[in-house]
């Protein structure tokens, strides 16, 4: 039988994680001798409590009001004072980051750039909304963020944190925790939280600590994406927003000004994050975790909590007259009727369970399937670019060539690469439809369970620092869906939210709904179900490549010397329109300025190739589409 203690109205169940500050459980609200809902409790430790935390919890209490139905925290929130304080919040399935960072680095399960910036984008949703607010932080580290196992990130600790703060001098443990997070100067309130930011972003992407300040600008110059398993240096973008935001580089003004460059990082460089791989990722590194959770939440459901409760007396003449007779014969068939109806509902309770029981079994059987069809598109494209830029090699050397035989041999050649690459888009093409099924076959699972639906999004052509995540990105499949569509995104829009006034109740309550959690969940459908798929979406693809005509005359002078043997590539977005015809294109990495007539050369390419729209339901929309050009050797 499980263990409960009892904490003020409220039942510990299990700890899910423990930081400096004290621990959080997942707690449980009681009706009677049953359980009502789960909830998420945060304990302090002895350290904070003596440091009096308690004593601040109206203050609190007056933050969690302020920031009741913001995305990116809690919902739900009810803070005690005293001695112990706790706060508790609506239960969110989930771990803490620094759970996420330590298990990762353990398991020496790679942690992709895509799954740091999905992180920093909700973290710094929430730090945004909190300063738009008049509210800081101030105490922000991987203890703070809470993320759940369907990939969203929330700030449990917003409305205390503020509070917390100044007890640090009397919480030597804590305040020893969190050194590492802190500037070391003077610095605004903005400026203390994006900093603590920046530290968060460089542990996601190298699992180390960040230095002390001084060694910090030497360290970012040597730092590499060790999180992702990669020797690679951290992307010049992102390098430069952890600069500023470390206050290496020059700081950001105000809270709109860091919004407006962590948009132009995430949707115009070469990583986008999307919440369905972070959550696939939550659900790979936590399986047992999560598993545990969902055993130990269906055991709390059938569990009898009268021992932890306070008896009450209990009256057993229930109708009495004024003599004192009972009319005990009404009171059992009464009884009767109840149990009854009580014995019926049992058994439509015990068909529900069942029911859901298989659906569970066959939705993840699906999430399974979708994730192994995912990886074969992502093969296959891979092979797919590989065969066309051999295409491409060998159409340069049959340019070349000089004999008769040569070029026999490389039409021969040119013939089976040309084949290859047929083969595989074919199977590129099937893979996409294999895709396709399995999201309408969880549509099918979600209709059929009465499942609310969160609307499409927008087919509308994005403005253009957005219209780059639609495409894959560099290195990454172009024909690869960029997410199995769920109701999660709801969590990350697109673009953080500024100081701005907060929009219209009505606007609030067309909203889909905030953070997923067990109680936002569908109530037929258990907690630990994935999601079920949105509408499809398919991005647009490369076909085939114009013939690729290097330019006649190149300055060797102008080309950078480690770079004038090598051969010259071009990386483009080219925006193609629905019916597939390319209208502009822009180069994104390549020998370009310095009068090189290269980024000329490629758009040329770019603009005369064949693509195929992007689809949206199976309707033909715009989007950008990655493209690479080689030119081989300069001449």
């Amino acid at each position: 039988m499980a263990s409960y203690t009892r904490l003020g109205s409220f039942l510990l169940a299990h700890e899910l994680a423990a930081d400096p500050f004290g621990k959080v459980y997942r707690g449980l609200v009681v009706a009677g001798s049953g359980l009502e809902r789960h909830v998420l409790v945060r304990t302090f430790s002895e350290d904070m409590n003596e440091a009096g935390i308690g004593g601040r919890m109206e203050e609190a209490g007056k933050v969690a009001a302020l920031l009741a139905g913001q995305r990116g925290f809690g919902h739900g929130y009810k803070v005690e004072g005293g001695r112990p304080a706790y706060v508790v919040c609506d239960y969110i399935p989930g771990r803490s980051l620094a759970q996420m960072i330590e298990k990762a680095k353990h398991e020496q399960i790679p942690l992709g750039v895509d799954h740091a910036l999905s992180v920093l984008q909700g973290v710094a949703q929430a730090l945004v909304q909190l300063h738009g607010k008049g509210v800081s932080h101030g105490v922000l580290s991987p203890h703070s963020v809470w993320v759940s196992f369907e990939g969203a990130t929330h700030l449990l600790d917003a409305p205390y944190a503020a509070q917390a703060k100044p007890l640090l001098g009397r919480a030597p443990i804590a305040s020893a925790a969190l050194q590492r997070y802190r500037p070391s100067g003077q610095a605004s309130p903005l400026h203390q939280d994006l900093y603590a930011l920046g530290a968060l972003l460089y542990e996601l992407l190298t699992l180390d600590k960040l230095p002390t300040s001084d060694l910090i600008p030497a360290t970012l110059g040597k730092a590499t994406l060790k999180a992702a398993q990669e020797d690679s240096p951290i992307p010049p973008e992102i390098l430069t927003l952890l600069k500023r935001l470390l206050l290496v580089e020059r700081p950001f003004e105000n809270p709109s000004a860091f919004s407006s460059e962590l948009e132009r990082v995430l949707y115009d460089g070469d990583y986008s994050p999307t919440t369905f791989n972070m959550a696939f990722f939550m659900h790979t590194l936590f399986r047992e975790e999560n598993e545990q959770d969902t055993q130990a939440m269906k055991a709390d459901q059938a569990a009898d909590f009268s021992p932890f409760l306070q008896d009450e007396p209990t009256k057993r003449k229930i109708f009495e007259t004024a003599s004192g007779q009972t009319y005990t014969k009404y009171v059992v068939w009464v009884g009767v009727a109840v149990a009854v109806v009580v014995a019926g509902f049992g058994y439509f309770a015990w068909s529900s369970i069942q029911e859901r029981k298989k659906m569970q079994v066959e939705l993840a059987e699906l999430q399974r399937t979708f994730s192994q069809k995912q990886a074969e598109l992502i093969d296959l494209t891979r092979q797919g670019q590989a065969q066309r830029e051999t295409v491409s090699k060998l159409e340069e050397q049959k340019a070349k060539a000089k004999t008769a035989e040569e070029k026999k041999r490389l039409d021969a050649e040119l013939a089976a690469a040309r084949a290859k690459e047929a083969q595989i888009q074919q199977q590129t093409q099937q893979t996409q439809q294999s895709v396709a099924q399995l999201q309408q076959r969880t549509q099918q699972i979600a209709q059929s369970a009465a499942v609310q639906l969160p609307p499409p999004p927008p087919t509308a052509m994005p403005r253009p620092a957005q219209q780059t995540a639609q495409a894959a990105p560099a290195g990454l499949p172009a024909q690869l869906p960029s997410q199995m569509p769920t109701n999660l995104p709801a969590n990350l829009p697109r673009t953080l939210p500024s100081n701005t006034p907060e929009p219209a109740p009505a606007a609030q309550q067309a909203a889909p709904a905030a953070a997923p959690t067990a109680q936002a969940a569908p109530q037929n459908l258990p907690a630990n179900v994935p999601a079920p798929a949105g509408p499809t979406e398919v991005p647009g693809s490369l076909i085939k490549n114009a013939p690729v005509t290097a330019p006649r005359v190149v300055n060797k002078a102008l080309i950078p010397t480690h770079l004038r043997n090598e051969p010259v590539i071009m990386r483009l977005q080219v925006f193609v329109d629905a019916q597939g015809r390319p209208q502009r294109a822009r180069v994104v990495s390549g020998l370009t300025g310095n009068g090189l007539p290269y980024e000329e050369a490629a758009i040329r390419t770019a603009l005369e190739s064949t693509f195929q729209a992007a689809t949206h339901d199976g309707k033909p929309v715009s989007s950008w589409v990655p493209m690479t050009v080689n030119f081989g050797r300069p001449r």
